[in-house]
């Protein structure tokens, strides 16, 4: 088995996106728009927690709210740059991010 698996550099970062499931196919057709982006994996999720702004009575009694995140790995910077545009583009629409620095980053087999 192969594996090319380096260090990340010190820059690299993984940018995780949450959105409410409306916006999934309008952020997803953005982010293929964008030079930052190589590719990124997107999947359902269901949020827990506190927080219940912005949920419906069925979600508070659930206990969850249904989401989508999308998660790409790309220079720090350039993800900075694309989050500005991101709250520009999609402005009030309820999107969470997070930014986490990468150790390490590559293929398996």
């Amino acid at each position: 088995m192969n594996a090319t698996t380096s260090p990340a550099t010190p820059a690299d970062a993984l940018l995780t996106l949450i959105l409410p499931p409306p916006l999934a196919d309008p952020v997803s057709d953005w982010l293929l728009e964008q030079h930052e982006i190589t590719g990124f994996v997107s999947l359902p999720v269901n949020g827990h927690g506190g927080a219940e702004h912005g949920m419906s009575a069925a979600e508070k009694v659930a206990g969850y709210r249904r989401g989508w995140m999308i998660q790409t790995h790309l220079p720090e910077p350039s993800a900075q740059a694309l989050l500005q545009r991101l709250r520009e583009t999609f402005a009030g629409s309820d999107i969470h991010f997070w930014l986490a620095p990468l150790s390490a980053c590559g293929h398996l087999g």
